[in-house]
C-alpha cells in the first residue's frame, strides 16, 4: 500500500547544510514541524537547544526542559521540539533569563545574537503581499507567516511589498513601518551574500527575465548587488535592533 501524506522523518544527509549536526551520527535528524518557516530557513527547537545552546545531550532532555514551559519564541510558552525557529524571531529562556534573537549568518544559515530584555519585546517583520479581505479591511502577510490588518489612522498606499514593520510581541501591535528605499540599512537574507549587512544606495527595478537588484555598501564600505527580493530592511538609517556587529546598534 503506497504512503499517503508527507514524509514524517528527515535523514541526516539531506537536512540543510547549515544545521550543526553531525552527518553520520545516526541516521535521522529532527524534522521540523509546519509552522511560520520553511525547513530551508529554520531551526528545530530540539536542535537548537542541543546543538547550538549545548542545553541538553538528546531528545529526552530537550523535552524535559520544554515541559517545563520556560522556552518561549515570539513571546509564546513552545513544548514542540520540531517548532522551527527562523530569522527575525526571538527565543527566550525565562528560568536562565537568556534572551536570543535569529539573524541571517554570513555563507548561510541563522546565527544568534544576544539580547536584552527590552529588545526581546518586539521584532521586524517583512511585508510578503497585501490583500483585501471581507469587510474591505486589507491584510498583510509577514515573513513569519503572520497576518497583520491594516493599523487605523494609515493607508494602503502607507504599506509596500517588500517594506518591513516594527511589532510588539506577543500582542501583535504595530508599532511602525520602515520602507525599502535608498538610504535605508538592510542585510541580505538569501543568495551568495547572506548575512552581510549595509547602507542601500541604490534601487534599479525591472520587469521580465531581468531582477531587479539592490546595490549596498556594506560597514567596510565594499559596494555589491543583490536581488531585490533577497533584502531585508533593518532601519531607516541605522538598524531598529542590535545586530551583533559593528554599526548594528539599535537606535
Amino acid at each position: 500500500m503506497a504512503r499517503r501524506g508527507q514524509k514524517k522523518h528527515l535523514k541526516r544527509l539531506p537536512a540543510p547544510r547549515y544545521w550543526p549536526i553531525k552527518r553520520k551520527h545516526g541516521k535521522f535528524a529532527t524534522k521540523p514541524s509546519p509552522g511560520p518557516h520553511a525547513k530551508e530557513d529554520c531551526l528545530p527547537l530540539a536542535i537548537l537547544l542541543r546543538e547550538v545552546l549545548g542545553y541538553a545531550e538528546n531528545m529526552r532532555e530537550v523535552k524535559s526542559i520544554l515541559s517545563t514551559g520556560q522556552v518561549f519564541v515570539d513571546g509564546r510558552p513552545r513544548k514542540d521540539p520540531r517548532y522551527p525557529v527562523g530569522m527575525m524571531d526571538v527565543v527566550e529562556i525565562r528560568n536562565s533569563g537568556e534572551r536570543f534573537r535569529l539573524l541571517p549568518k554570513i555563507r548561510g544559515g541563522l546565527r544568534l545574537v544576544s539580547i536584552d530584555e527590552k529588545e526581546s519585546s518586539y521584532k521586524l517583520c517583512r511585508v510578503e503581499k497585501k490583500m483585501m479581505i471581507q469587510g474591505g479591511k486589507l491584510q498583510m502577510t509577514l515573513h513569519d507567516g503572520r497576518n497583520l490588518l491594516l493599523p487605523e489612522g494609515t493607508k494602503p498606499s502607507d504599506f509596500r511589498t517588500l517594506d518591513s514593520v516594527k511589532i510588539a510581541i506577543p500582542s501583535q501591535k504595530y508599532e511602525k513601518s520602515i520602507a525599502l528605499e535608498k538610504g535605508a540599512y538592510a542585510v541580505v537574507s538569501q543568495g551568495k551574500n547572506i548575512g552581510i549587512e549595509g547602507k542601500i544606495l541604490e534601487i534599479e527595478k525591472r520587469f521580465g527575465t531581468n531582477a531587479s537588484t539592490v546595490t549596498i555598501q556594506d560597514n567596510e564600505g565594499t559596494q555589491f548587488q543583490t536581488a531585490l527580493e533577497y533584502v531585508f530592511v533593518l532601519g531607516k538609517n541605522k538598524p531598529e535592533l542590535d545586530t551583533g556587529s559593528a554599526g548594528g546598534a539599535a537606535e
